[in-house]
C-alpha cells in the first residue's frame, strides 16, 4: 500500500518524502533518472534508471524498500 501511495505521488509531483526508520527520504525524478537521499545526509544521493530499480535495489538495514513497505509513512 505504501509503495502505491509512493508512485502516485511521485506521478503528480516528481517528489515524494517519507519516513523509514525515523529517518527522512526523499525521491526525485530528475533528467529521466530516479534519486533517492536521506534529508539527513543530501550529498549521499543514489541515483536509479526507473522506480522498479529503486524499490528493488536501495537498500535500509540490508532490505530492500519492497521488502519493509509497512514500516514506510509517506508523507502526503
Amino acid at each position: 500500500m505504501n509503495i502505491g501511495k509512493i508512485k502516485n505521488i511521485l506521478a503528480k509531483n516528481n517528489k515524494v518524502t517519507f519516513k523509514l526508520y525515523s529517518l527522512d527520504y526523499e525521491i526525485n525524478i530528475v533528467d529521466n533518472y530516479i534519486q533517492i537521499f536521506s534529508l539527513a545526509y543530501p550529498k549521499l544521493v543514489k541515483i536509479y534508471n526507473t522506480l522498479e530499480e529503486l524499490l528493488n535495489n536501495f537498500q535500509v538495514y540490508n532490505e530492500s524498500l519492497l521488502e519493509v513497505e509497512d514500516n514506510i509513512m509517506v508523507y502526503e
